[in-house]
């Protein structure tokens, strides 16, 4: 984005915006990474891959309450939205759940929280009933990022995740409660196996009693100590056989959802949170640059709603890509760092680079110089 940026500044005047924009991305990023590590001390008595004890379950309800707002603050500077409880149970979420036969078992969960962060689509393959079962291809709407906390009322543990590419409707495939149920195809061929199973075992137990006396008397045996091996010998070799074909299609289900859920996840638990950081950086990053370049190459604004509509208009002609500016946060920033000036009739502008890389730079200042008392003994 820095190119196209650099595209609407004069070229003699884009080494200095370069260097704003390097500074600029350096600082937020250090503002970024200072949350994470506060949500990371909040975290780390709930890390599952920790080395620290767990928090004891007596007080577990304040620190989770904290980390999962800590955890949104982060999320939040990385432009993710909350998703409502009422979004995680809906009509068509229940129909797909029940067409995979999942059990989502909310019930066993005792905090989730669940974030998302843009829109697009995914082309799939799939086979319906009026179709004739044919692959069909349809594009569904998905999430671009989620994130998900979640943690379950018989572990101790917090269990942070970040997915890509989520279809909308899908969500409830994400939690780790998800059970996998057999569907009736896979029952019916278990059913039959094990009838099967157990026709041969009965006829091969009448043939063995029908010849288990004649064989007693030649070996010189009881005919009940002779029979007793042959039966258990059976038993055991046909009720594993239905053990093993059972094992087998539930493995197949396992399996199945364990290769979707690597091919979507991007981290897991404290790696969530460093990937975070970097998300909220860099969206931080990119609001600051494009207010401060629409408004030193196209002049002041006379509201925020002029601004917001030069950058939505400035992403589409360069990425044909629909976005809701955040014009406020986007101002606030550069508020803080007092590169505007406003005038008397409302209109809003920015310094030139020279200004602002010594703002910039005295930020820098201030946050790793000694407080003022120790700056005045040192120089006693």
């Amino acid at each position: 984005m820095l190119g196209e940026l650099s595209e609407l500044i004069p070229p003699a005047e884009r080494p200095a915006f370069w260097e704003v924009a390097r500074v600029a991305e350096n600082l937020f990023h250090h503002f970024s990474d200072a949350r994470r590590r506060g949500v990371t001390e909040l975290y780390a008595g709930f890390d599952p891959d920790g080395e620290t004890v767990p928090a004891p379950r007596i007080s577990d309800r304040d620190p989770v309450g904290r980390l999962d707002e800590g955890l949104g603050v982060l999320l939040e500077r990385a432009n993710f939205d909350r998703a409502p409880d009422a979004a995680l149970m809906t009509q068509a979420d229940a129909d797909v759940l029940r067409e995979l036969d999942l059990d989502a078992d909310l019930g066993a969960l005792e905090q989730l929280s669940v974030y998302h962060r843009g829109r697009g689509s995914k082309a799939v393959r799939i086979r319906r009933a009026r179709k004739l079962f044919r692959l069909q291809e349809e594009a569904l709407p998905t999430f671009r990022r989620v994130a998900l906390l979640v943690r379950t009322h018989e572990d101790p543990h917090v269990y942070l995740k970040l997915f890509k590419d989520v279809p909308c409707r899908d969500l409830e495939l994400l939690l780790p409660t998800v059970r996998v149920k057999m569907k009736l195809f896979d029952k019916l061929k278990l059913s039959g196996s094990s009838g099967a199973a157990l026709v041969s075992a009965w006829k091969l137990l009448r043939m063995a009693y029908s010849y288990a006396p004649t064989l007693a008397k030649l070996i010189a045996v009881p005919f009940k100590l002779f029979l007793l091996p042959v039966v258990l010998l059976v038993g055991v070799f046909y009720g594993g056989k239905t053990l093993m074909d059972y094992s087998k299609i539930r493995a197949a289900y396992v399996t199945a959802l364990a290769e979707r859920l690597y091919a979507i996840t991007m981290a897991s638990n404290r790696a969530v949170l460093a990937r975070l950081a970097d998300m909220a950086g860099e969206e931080d990053t990119k609001e600051f640059l494009i207010a401060y370049a629409l408004l030193y190459a196209q002049g002041p604004v006379a509201s925020l709603e002029e601004l917001q509509q030069r950058a939505e208009a400035f992403v589409w002609d360069r990425y044909r890509a629909r976005v809701r500016f955040d014009v406020e946060d986007a101002v606030h920033k550069l508020d803080e760092l007092a590169i505007t000036w406003r005038k008397a009739d409302g209109r809003l502008g920015v310094v030139p680079f020279e200004a602002a890389l010594r703002t910039l730079d005295g930020t820098w200042d201030e946050l790793y110089s000694a407080p003022r008392r120790e700056k005045e003994q040192a120089h006693g």
